[in-house]
């Protein structure tokens, strides 16, 4: 394929750069829109106008990496709210379920060096830990009398489900709600799914399964809107490991 500098081939990479597991390593095609959109001005503006007109920021773009696009705005189409969480659950599950997201998160980046610094790869994290990131996450907004201005209201339920969760999983049920590891396993999965972590190691228990994150989830984090939130889930990292 010879890529030509065209409104279409913009579409066709913002289209690609929606593949969230997409690699350009398995794509020929996406790999030569990544090179003409760094070689082009005129086809990196193109690109530019397709994902501002989809309500998408980019955020990143590399011939190794892909392309990499967030919603514009919380009322981008693409933006995903507590409602859109997985059908079928209970508004306190999918506010256990964001707080998952961001233990995990705070487990892989505990520092903003590590965040800010692309040459920094954490090493794996087991479901283990991410289970008692989250669990101390919990407690900690669940024994604060002056919560953050920027954490929103309605994430209250999930911290409360979390701390009144049991640790392990019942017996005969896996990746359920029922406790503070089969919170985590869902969430790992959603990331997974998402293009922000991969199965590093699985294991038979499966709270010595280990993940590592993707360049994806580094520059998703660099933009959080939650910040505070992100910094206290930072703090119980940091906490958990000095215990």
């Amino acid at each position: 394929m010879n890529a030509e500098p065209t409104v279409r081939n913009a579409a066709r990479l913002t289209y690609k750069a929606l593949h969230t597991t997409l690699s350009p390593i398995n794509d020929s095609e996406y790999r030569e829109l990544l090179a003409l959109c760094r070689a082009d001005p005129a086809f990196r503006r193109y690109v530019e106008d397709v994902a501002a007109g989809m309500e998408l920021q980019i955020l990143d773009l590399s011939e190794q990496r892909g392309l990499i696009v967030v919603p514009a705005s919380k009322d981008s189409r693409f933006a995903v709210r507590l409602t859109d969480i997985r059908s079928g659950m209970t508004p306190d599950q999918k506010a256990a379920l964001v707080l998952a997201h961001i233990a995990i998160s705070a487990v892989f980046f505990p520092t903003t060096d590590g965040l800010d610094d692309d040459n920094y790869s954490p090493p794996p994290a087991s479901v283990a830990t991410c289970r008692d990131t989250l669990y101390a996450l919990a407690w900690r907004l669940k024994e604060t009398s002056d919560i953050p201005p920027d954490v929103p209201p309605e994430l209250a339920p999930g911290w409360e489900a979390i701390s009144a969760l049991p640790v392990a999983i019942p017996s005969g049920q896996r990746a359920s709600h029922a406790s503070v590891v089969g919170v985590v396993k869902i969430a790992l999965n959603q990331m997974a799914q998402s293009g922000l972590v991969r199965l590093d190691r699985d294991a038979e228990d499966e709270t010595a399964a280990t993940y590592t994150p993707t360049f994806r989830l580094r520059v998703q984090l660099r933009e959080l809107a939650l910040r505070r939130l992100y910094e206290m889930a930072q703090l119980a990292t940091t906490e958990r490991k000095a215990a």
